[in-house]
């Protein structure tokens, strides 16, 4: 099997501006309340240098993996928003919907291993958590983190 080269990409917090308080109530207890967070997450930024960033990347023929803890059942307002801002993205993976209860670093290496799967070769991350960034530069990767990310 060949491998194509990717960029790991996060969305909340790395490619959208994302206050954790703001949405703490909805998506950071026990009961994940998507569709208000939905809601307000429509109406987020992009992160300008991270975009920009990303744009550059694929520019020079990098191929995007976003790669996120929402539910697969919203991926429609994920590839909306996305391409709303013109992000450029060649694969999306999200966190499968009978997952909703495990901690984004157990997601993000479920979703690790399906890239890896279908073929893709990560050589970058770009990711906010600490626990998630901890969790990739354990797998050996480069990650950047571009904001604190201690929720």
């Amino acid at each position: 099997m060949s491998y194509e080269e990717c960029v790991i990409v996060d969305i909340d917090g790395t490619l959208a501006e994302f206050d954790a308080e703001a949405v703490r109530q909805w998506v950071l207890g026990e009961e994940k309340q998507w569709l208000p967070f939905f809601e307000h997450m429509a109406q987020a930024l992009p992160g300008v240098a991270v975009a920009r960033l990303v744009g550059i990347l694929s520019a020079q023929q990098q191929k995007i993996v976003i790669c996120s803890g929402r539910p697969a059942s919203y991926q429609h307002y994920t590839q909306t928003w996305l391409e709303q801002h013109s992000i450029p993205f060649d694969a999306l993976y999200l966190r499968p919907d009978d997952e909703d209860h495990l901690a984004d670093e157990v997601v993000k290496k479920r979703l690790l291993q399906r890239i890896r799967e279908d073929g893709y070769q990560p050589w970058l991350v770009i990711d906010d958590r600490q626990a998630v960034v901890d969790f990739w530069r354990a797998e050996g990767l480069t990650c950047l983190q571009c904001a604190p990310g201690d929720f």
